[in-house]
């Protein structure tokens, strides 16, 4: 019974997550082909995926906690299926109105990640087997994101753009089916024990975050980093398939980067540990990710000055250091400033946030690097703007960091 768990859970987060990849590296490309290289509304589009992709499921708990995971699941992939669909005809008819679409699919995704989180924390009482749940979870999902970019690549070359999206609704046709199969009946997600415990609204809790101190720092940083974050799928995807070829899929880039990813967890977090070992806070440290932000996109930049693919991979491997630095102590770092807040309240408050800074960070790459692209042939400066950004954020970090100690 437990094998078969195992096997699903696992199934389901490499499908899942090879498909949103897979369809993430060829959005940007799909949105300037059909609205325009210099349109605001490709921005707005891949902000408004990002906002709903991270944060819808803040406003369905209600909703959430009367549904089973099993229907929940199947009724998120419906969601996604459908989002798909509408999206891939209205953009056809009315770009504008294919936001709507977008937003389905965000949504679903959205549900997705949640169900298959809760499903594990409720059907499994002990917190070690729970931890290899999710250390197996992240590898499966790690392992999709992969795959799914370079096998998008390889089937939009041949197949068309069209054909890519059926056979995107058809993998999640087959996680429902496998979901339908394995995943456990009668199991709910109960986000309090008593009916009248009631949470504090989430502009309440960002308010106290904000007037605290101690906290602003953290939140700086969680805000930029996800303003970093928010370029993989937008701006740098761009610049990807500038690059791309027929030795050279656009695929190859993100695969580079979630193999990095992979590869680098385990000794960024030790050297992390060791960091805090010598007095520093997870803010402090956290903080350090933003300097490998900077050192990407100055990297990044100068690839797409020079046109050179050996400075795009060097970025890459400096950006996912980054990621692993930053993604790890988001959560940590936020309850440790959080000042005895409620930690319901302090990781809501910390998806909400997630969800505007890579909003913001989707917005400003599919709208500035096609913008600029158009008008002056080059997204240098964008870069390296993005690179000051980062830098200024993190010698504005050091005097906290210090002082923590």
């Amino acid at each position: 019974m437990r094998s078969r768990r195992y096997a699903s859970l696992s199934i389901d987060y490499l499908t899942t997550n090879l498909a949103y990849s897979a369809v993430l590296s060829m959005l940007p490309i799909m949105l300037t082909q059909r609205v325009g290289s210099a349109s605001v509304l490709s921005g707005v589009m891949l902000g408004v995926l990002s906002a709903a992709a991270r944060g819808s499921t803040l406003f369905l708990g209600r909703l959430i906690e009367k549904i089973s995971t099993l229907w929940l699941m199947q009724i998120s992939l419906a969601i996604i299926v459908l989002g798909l669909v509408s999206f891939a005809w209205l953009l056809q008819v009315s770009p504008v109105f294919a936001l709507l679409g977008l937003m389905l699919f965000g949504v679903g995704i959205s549900l997705v990640n949640f169900t298959l989180r809760g499903h594990i924390i409720a059907t499994t009482a002990d917190s070690k087997e729970q931890a290899s749940f999710f250390s197996l979870a992240t590898l499966s999902a790690n392992l999709g994101a992969a795959i799914g970019p370079i096998t998008a690549s390889y089937v939009q070359c041949r197949l068309g753009l069209a054909n890519f999206l059926i056979i995107i609704c058809l993998i999640y046709a087959v996680i429902s089916v496998i979901t339908g199969i394995c995943f456990e009946r009668h199991v709910y997600l109960r986000t309090s024990d008593s009916p009248s415990e009631e949470k504090t609204s989430i502009l309440s809790t960002i308010g106290t975050l904000l007037s605290s101190r101690r906290m602003l720092p953290v939140l700086l940083i969680v805000v930029t980093g996800s303003v970093m974050n928010g370029q993989l799928f937008s701006g740098m995807s761009l610049v990807f398939h500038g690059f791309s070829s027929d030795l050279l899929p656009s695929g190859l880039f993100f695969t580079v980067d979630a193999i990095a990813g992979i590869v680098l967890q385990f000794p960024i977090s030790r050297l992390v540990v060791r960091i805090m070992d010598t007095g520093k806070t997870s803010t402090y440290c956290m903080g350090l990710s933003l300097g490998l932000y900077g050192i990407a996109f100055v990297l990044f930049a100068a690839g797409t000055l020079m046109q050179s693919v050996w400075f795009i991979f060097a970025a890459l491997l400096v950006f996912a250091s980054a990621e692993c630095t930053y993604a790890p102590l988001t959560n940590v770092a936020m309850v440790e400033s959080g000042e005895n807040m409620p930690l319901v309240d302090i990781l809501n408050c910390r998806l909400i946030l997630t969800a505007i800074g890579e909003s913001i960070g989707s917005f400003c790459g599919g709208f500035f690097v096609p913008f600029l692209t158009s008008a002056f042939h080059a997204t240098w400066m964008y870069w390296l703007a993005l690179s000051i950004i980062a830098v200024c954020g993190l010698f504005l970090m050091y005097p906290k960091g210090n002082a923590d100690k």
